[in-house]
Parts: C-alpha cells; structure tokens; sequence
C-alpha cells in the first residue's frame, strides 16, 4: 500500500465512502495540503472547471473553492486495501 499519512488516510477514506463505485465522490473537498498530496501521489483528481464562481459540482460564491474530487483506479484499490 502507499505510504500516506493519517490526514491523507483519513481524507481518502472519507472520499471512498461517497463513492458510487465509479470512483466519484459525492463529497466535495476544498484544497488542501492532504488532497494536494493525494493528488500528487495519483490518489485522487479534481473535477470540473477551475473557478470559484462557476462550479456545478458542490458550492458556489466568493472565495468557495469546493470542487468535486474522484479517486483514480489507484486510489480505489488504496482505499480497499486500507479497510483490510
């Protein structure tokens, strides 16, 4: 399994839990240091365009930066075999 920290552990987790199977989360996440490394690690992606006014996934308005994430095959089979 990859080396993740408890915060990076305990985000992908919680994104693996609103999956439909599909690896797409119903939650949102804002950015920050433990999905940048998810990303990083090619755990995870952002979805949608990049904007904080126009974003049809989770919220919008000034300053909301929530975008809708999914875990990439990786992140799936990471996930799984953290719940082992």
């Amino acid at each position: 399994m990859t080396d993740l920290s408890a915060d990076e552990r305990s985000l992908l987790q919680w994104l693996a839990e609103g999956t439909n199977g599909d690896g797409l989360s119903q939650y949102g996440e804002c950015y920050g240091a433990s999905l940048d490394s998810l990303i990083a690690k090619g755990l995870a992606q952002l979805e949608g365009v990049e904007t904080e006014r126009i974003n049809p996934f989770i919220a919008r308005g000034d300053g909301i930066m929530y975008r809708a994430v999914s875990l990439t095959e990786a992140g799936i089979k990471c996930a799984q075999e953290s719940r082992e």
